[in-house]
């Protein structure tokens, strides 16, 4: 059976359905019904299996969009934008405490979302009920939090790319500091953190490439006995494989292939002894020695 992923209109989710024997490709816009009911959405892929839980996979595609889809979409996205305008004038006179993110209409036209962000809950009842009787249809108000307050808005990560909640990220995935730790970065939450104010997504991407390299590499701090000298770990390039140790004055960059670990302890290449007694004439006959 074929899986199709979908980025939605509007609100960028990510969604998985089934192609419903329909031909598709990535790029192709169509019609989809998914738990959220029936919208427009751009095919990023087309899997043969998924690799994620099948109750994950919620909606059908219906058709491929037509020439009719088409010409409809700017009559919704005007409905859409008076709406907006509309729930937040409202908003601001019965005095709610919440931040409108964005509106969005399911393309039948039997549901209009309103996605809101706010610390407290609200009561929106009142506000429900006055919407309702100027669009006609079923309103919903969708608290959401920080991170998909941007993925709705967009914009661009401090790599100068845009935001991954908008470009492939389904789900969002926990993001702890232990994360961060583990590619030696500097805890400065600015320094750490999205467009959101939460930590980078994409620290969970990378958190299993670095907890692997890691973990075949000495740590910071550690001793490493070379002939009668104990040097300790400087700094550890996780990315180059490569740590850099240190004794009274003398720093060498070593490569993890010229480390070995026998259970307990690290020790060096021949080649390794080498380079140091050679750095140590040079460092004697420098002084005349």
């Amino acid at each position: 059976m074929e899986y199709t992923c979908l980025k939605m209109r509007k609100n960028d989710v990510i969604e998985f359905v089934h192609s419903n024997n329909i031909f598709l490709k990535a790029g192709s816009v169509c019609i989809a019904e998914t738990e959220h009911g029936t919208d427009m959405g751009t095919v990023l892929e087309i899997r043969s299996r998924i690799d994620i839980d099948p109750n994950h996979v919620k909606g059908r595609v219906l058709r491929v969009a037509d020439k009719s889809d088409f010409q409809e979409l700017p009559k919704i996205e005007e409905m859409e934008q008076k709406a907006f305008e509309s729930c937040k004038l409202k908003a601001k006179e019965k005095k709610l405490d919440m931040k409108l993110v964005n509106v969005k209409s399911i393309f039948d036209k039997t549901k209009i979302i309103f996605y809101f962000v706010a610390e407290n809950r609200i009561d929106f009842r009142e506000l429900v009920r006055d919407l309702a009787s100027v669009y006609r249809t079923r309103i919903e108000m969708r608290q959401i939090g920080v991170r998909d307050e941007s993925r709705m808005v967009g914009g661009f990560g401090p790599c100068g790319r845009s935001l991954c909640c908008t470009k492939f990220q389904g789900n969002f995935a926990p993001v702890s500091i232990k994360m961060a730790k583990e590619q030696n970065l500097n805890l400065n939450s600015l320094k750490i953190s999205g467009t959101c104010g939460r930590l980078l997504c994409c620290l969970d991407y990378e958190y299993e490439v670095y907890n692997l390299l890691n973990s075949e590499l000495p740590q910071y701090g550690t001793k490493i006995k070379i002939k009668n000298q104990e040097y300790s770990v400087e700094s550890v390039d996780t990315l180059k494989e490569s740590v850099r140790i240190y004794f009274e004055g003398t720093f060498l960059n070593i490569k993890k292939d010229e480390l070995s670990f026998n259970g307990k302890s690290y020790s060096v290449t021949n080649e390794v002894i080498e380079r140091l007694m050679q750095h140590d004439e040079e460092v004697g006959d420098s002084f005349g020695l």
